[in-house]
């Protein structure tokens, strides 16, 4: 086998594994992006826990003959294609998404996600849900609300009860007076003057 040979399955096996791995692959066009749009890019799905990778077409569809899966994706491996390998298919979408809005060259073709072949629209779809972390934050938001509202009313209630106590002080406060005032004028009357 020659060396060229050798190269090619190298990349065809590391391709494969790839796939394997992956919960989804998003195929793209980045012609006509710059080698550091290209890099933002990269940046932007490592910290989303995806891998941008470009593979030449041919190589590309050899592997996905060799995993049986290449029937429905074939005709998306057509000029410069970047492959997306991403655990959490959700996050490298959003990710994918807002850069295409940035940036009006980069396109999605379409996908691999979960063992089936997802076409642009269902892609658009997939992010227009919310992510995840975004899921959960409402849901931890939705367990967290009663609990608040309660503290808010014991709250309120301790306020109240503060408020009502210093008003019955005030308000006991001139009857004290007024009784200290009695109880000195009755004093001054039983006793007898001196002479």
């Amino acid at each position: 086998m020659s060396a060229n040979k050798k190269k090619k399955k190298v990349v065809i096996d590391n391709t494969m594994e790839r796939f394997k791995a992956a919960n989804g692959v998003i195929i793209t066009d980045y012609q006509g992006l710059s080698v550091l749009k290209i890099n933002e890019l990269r940046r932007k799905l490592e910290k989303a826990g995806a891998d941008y990778k470009v593979v030449k077409n041919t190589l590309s569809k050899k592997a996905l003959d060799e995993l049986n899966i290449g029937k429905d994706l074939k005709g998306l491996f057509t000029g410069v294609t970047g492959l997306v390998f991403c655990k959490d298919y959700m996050a490298a979408i959003k990710v994918l998404t807002a850069f295409v809005k940035e940036n009006e060259k980069f396109k999605i073709k379409g996908g691999f996600i979960e063992a089936k072949a997802v076409t642009l629209a269902e892609i658009k779809v997939l992010s227009s849900i919310p992510s995840r972390q975004e899921l959960l934050s409402k849901f931890v938001n939705i367990l967290n609300s009663p609990i608040q509202r309660f503290i808010n009313v014991l709250d309120r209630a301790s306020k109240k009860d503060a408020e009502t106590k210093a008003q019955d002080t005030k308000e006991k406060a001139p009857d004290v007076k007024a009784a200290e005032a009695v109880v000195t004028e009755v004093k001054k009357e039983e006793v007898p003057e001196v002479k």
